[in-house]
């Protein structure tokens, strides 16, 4: 069992490792799970070529070019309809094959009618019995409906985003030349020192009078001193 340290250094390096960054590299990544999911061992037959699956998808991704993982799921989905359809001949021919090898036509019907008589019969010999040809009939049509019906979704959703506009491209001044960081103080400048100035004298409103011995008063002239 794995020790506290551990557990703590693991998370730290999980947080080290941030995955692709560039566009091309995300697609690869992409990519590259949806490969190891279709070849896996369990999805392929024994005489079935990975390579051809690998063919396959690759075409498909050429034509539609998947932008996301909604895109890439959906171009899964095509991939494995498209495989799987592939097949269907071989095994309507086996069957068939089986069937001849089993239940012989009478000598009348071969005598008559040949290879198509023994085959009609054989049809008819399964269709009474297994009805294993009608089913690969109905498998076949569901293939063809999940191949189209996850191409037109796919279709739907590419036409939804060339609808979206693009983003304005940064300018080349902010691209090449970041802001500054903000410094959390200010700067301070000295402030000017206030010039002295002379005080003016006070403005006395109404002066008194000056004293004139000369100047008569109501009563008179005042006396001289």
């Amino acid at each position: 069992m794995a020790t506290q340290s551990q557990i703590d250094a693991n998370r730290r390096n999980a947080q080290k490792s941030t995955g692709p960054k560039t566009p091309e590299g995300k697609a690869r990544s992409r990519r590259n799970g949806l490969q190891h999911g279709l070849t896996a061992k369990a999805c392929m037959l024994e005489d079935e070529d990975p390579a051809d699956l690998l063919d396959l998808l690759e075409e498909i991704r050429e034509k539609y070019d998947p932008q996301d993982t909604d895109e890439d799921f959906l171009i899964e989905r095509m991939v494995k309809a498209r495989f799987k359809y592939n097949r269907i001949m071989a095994i309507e021919a086996a069957i068939f094959n089986l069937r001849l090898s089993v239940d012989q036509a009478p000598e009348e019907i071969t005598d008559a009618q040949g290879h198509a008589g023994q085959r009609a019969w054989a049809y008819m010999r399964d269709a009474n019995g297994g009805n294993a040809l009608s089913k690969l009939a109905r498998y076949e049509t569901s293939l063809l409906r999940e191949y189209d019906r996850s191409r037109q979704e796919l279709e739907k959703l590419q036409k939804i985003r060339a609808a979206r506009p693009a983003p304005s491209p940064i300018p080349d001044d902010l691209r090449s030349e970041p802001d500054p960081p903000i410094s959390p103080i200010p700067p301070t400048t000295p402030r000017p020192t206030p010039q002295a100035t002379s005080t003016p004298p006070p403005i006395t409103q109404n002066p008194p009078p000056s004293h004139n011995p000369d100047r008569p008063t109501k009563g008179g002239f005042e006396p001289a001193a």
